[in-house]
């Protein structure tokens, strides 16, 4: 696949246009893993593999406005495929230039783009950062069409950006109507905002982000910080006000908020092994149910190459993995980039 991928390159001219470049890049991973559930479908340990393409464009103007996107496609292990099955995903392009980007596509709305996750590292199946207290930022990106537009401009250690994402419903009736997109119902624009700042601060490398998004019915916001310190250690922490998101995580219950911490370490006589560990914790709306949480734990090692291995953990607590192996995950395996 290796050769394949990195002999597929290819330079296109255009009239009119200093040049445009097509090229490919390739993710693949190898492993084992297992959980514990849910429920009666208990998850069989089992082994794992996955990959993905990725068509990366880029070009620019005799001008000098840049242009470019990706497309990625993969393949889809979840329960849901039936064999499996390919899947298009992370479609999106870009304009930029002096007065900033506009981004069109499946990307991540102001919201989403301004706040950093807690989470370092990677694993197989993401046991690490998909507990049942895990949280991304996702704000309500995704809730019409996910065709999302966002400008955004950066000056100096500063960055701003505003996005929508449009209902563009359709009258329909009868069963087979989508329920969101296609219940004759236009909904207001999801309209997110958000800003960020990284620099150095004493020797410490420091990062914050803030965010707000709203559409008509549900508004959300939240907060983000990171420190990374010369020893290796490195610490963030996030907090989101969700206002009673039904389903913010993934497994029914409505909530209020979410809080996060995430702490990582890289040893100075070991640069190529990084080690992560989090906690997150809801707070539930409804009097009586538990509020979910849980903690996650991930090592990757570089070994060079492109390749990385990589173990990751998850326990959740009120609640299961959004990856549907139950409360307590795992995988180990690796990592293989083209």
């Amino acid at each position: 696949m290796k050769k394949i991928l990195l002999a597929s390159t290819a330079l296109v001219g255009f009239a009119g246009a200093a040049a445009a470049e097509v090229s490919l890049s390739g993710y693949a991973e190898i492993g084992i893993s297992g959980g514990d559930g849910p429920g009666a479908a208990q998850f069989e340990t089992q082994f794992h593999n996955d990959w993905q393409v990725n068509f990366n464009f880029s070009g620019s103007t005799d001008s000098g406005l840049e242009f470019g996107g990706r497309v990625q496609i993969e393949e889809s292990n979840s329960p849901s495929a039936i064999n499996g099955g390919l899947v298009i995903d992370d479609e999106s392009f870009f304009v930029s230039g002096a007065f900033g980007k506009v981004t069109l596509g499946e990307t991540d709305g102001a919201f989403d783009w301004a706040l950093s996750e807690i989470y370092t590292g990677t694993s197989l199946t993401d046991d690490h950062s998909t507990h049942a207290g895990a949280y991304w930022f996702t704000g309500l990106d995704g809730a019409y069409d996910n065709q999302i537009m966002r400008y955004e401009y950066s000056f100096g250690d500063f960055g701003v950006a505003i996005s929508a994402e449009m209902d563009d419903d359709t009258a329909c009736t009868g069963p087979a109507c989508d329920p969101v997109l296609g219940d004759g119902v236009t909904n207001d624009v999801n309209f997110a905002i958000g800003g960020k700042w990284a620099g150095s601060f004493q020797g410490v490398d420091v990062g914050v982000g803030a965010g707000y998004q709203d559409n008509g019915a549900i508004s959300v916001w939240g907060l983000s910080g990171s420190a990374a310190f010369a020893m290796g250690v490195s610490v963030a922490v996030g907090y989101a006000d969700l206002d009673g998101i039904p389903d913010a995580v993934g497994n029914g219950v409505a909530v209020d908020s979410w809080w996060g911490i995430g702490v990582a370490y890289t040893p100075a006589t070991m640069s190529a092994l990084t080690v992560g560990v989090n906690y997150g914790e809801y707070d539930a709306t409804v009097a009586g149910v538990p509020d979910p949480s849980g903690w996650g734990i991930v090592a990757n090692y570089d070994l060079g190459g492109g390749a990385v291995a990589m173990v990751g953990y998850g326990a959740s607590d009120n609640g299961v993995s959004a990856n549907g192996k139950g409360e307590d995950t795992w995988s180990a395996g690796l990592g293989l980039s083209f």
